[in-house]
């Protein structure tokens, strides 16, 4: 009862404005309010502040930039093994495992269509059909910078709005559909052993999602999917290509959420530990390549 109650309430609340609004507070200097507030989310959250690149929290001048903190990747170390794809993110594993019939599992008694996910793009739909799919929610204690699980080209970026519910535990095992209803950022990459996908879904309190190569990629004022293609890219970014190393930093959510990596069938082979409910790190083992 208490859980319907809750999602209908989600159902209510202006998303958006909320977003707005804990976005811009997020970025302003309020000086020792800043550390205090920090201090308290460190401690409730139970943060480790000594994997990070700058440990003491008077360095965060802003709450937004204590969130996006760096680590100290000396404690991350990328598994080089060329067979191996790498864990792309610190986080827990929502689901894993098989696109069948076209659809990624949400929650028990819940599948949503690979084909919705991806934007209805059938060129991309008919490429990942009886692939693999990994889910990865990101807890407010995690680190919430995106890295690159394998050595990759960028061939693609598409931008698909939505809502911005909430990524927790209630809603994404509750609210059926969750990651379709959402705005989210689509990187289709063209790697050795075929394609892949990293999806970063949009979250209530996620303002934007950032990339290295493009910067903020922001809400579209026309409400409509916006997308990147080959040989663009070049003539946006002034680059020749944008090439990332496994381990090479993506991005990053500004206020946490949810990435999906997909990959074709018959490419890779989950790492037999993973499983759902999994604290992940990354550079670990997430497949081997077959």
């Amino acid at each position: 009862m208490k859980k319907r109650i809750y999602i209908y309430i989600q159902n209510l609340l202006p998303k958006l404005l909320i977003t707005k609004f804990f976005g811009y507070i997020s970025k302003k200097k309020f000086s020792i309010i800043t550390t205090f507030f920090i201090f308290l989310f460190i401690k409730i959250n139970k943060v480790n502040m000594k994997e990070t690149k700058y440990p003491d929290i008077f360095y965060y001048k802003t709450f937004n930039k204590f969130f996006i903190r760096k680590l100290d990747m000396n404690n991350r170390p990328i598994d080089n093994n060329k067979n191996h794809i790498v864990q792309n993110t610190d986080g827990i594993i929502n689901e894993l495992g098989i696109i069948k019939k076209n659809k990624l599992l949400q929650f028990k008694g819940c599948k949503y269509f690979l084909y919705d996910l991806l934007g209805r793009d059938n060129n991309l739909n008919n490429i990942f059909t009886n692939g693999y799919f990994i889910n990865i929610y990101l807890a407010p204690r995690n680190y919430h910078r995106i890295h690159m699980s394998y050595n990759g080209f960028l061939l693609k970026m598409i931008y698909i709005p939505g809502k911005l519910f909430p990524v927790n535990k209630i809603l994404s095992e509750n609210l059926c559909n969750l990651f379709i209803l959402n705005e989210r950022v689509i990187f289709l990459f063209k790697t050795s052993f075929g394609f892949m996908v990293k999806i970063l879904i949009g979250a209530q309190i996620v303002g934007s999602i950032y990339n290295s190569w493009y910067g903020l990629v922001l809400p579209s004022k026309k409400n409509k999917i916006k997308t990147w293609n080959w040989p663009y890219i070049k003539n946006c970014y002034k680059k020749d290509f944008i090439f990332l190393k496994k381990g090479e930093e993506m991005g990053y959510f500004n206020l946490g959420s949810t990435v999906i990596t997909l990959f074709p069938p018959k490419t890779i082979k989950f790492n037999s530990i993973l499983k759902k409910g999994l604290n992940i790190k990354i550079g670990e083992l997430l497949a081997h390549i077959i």
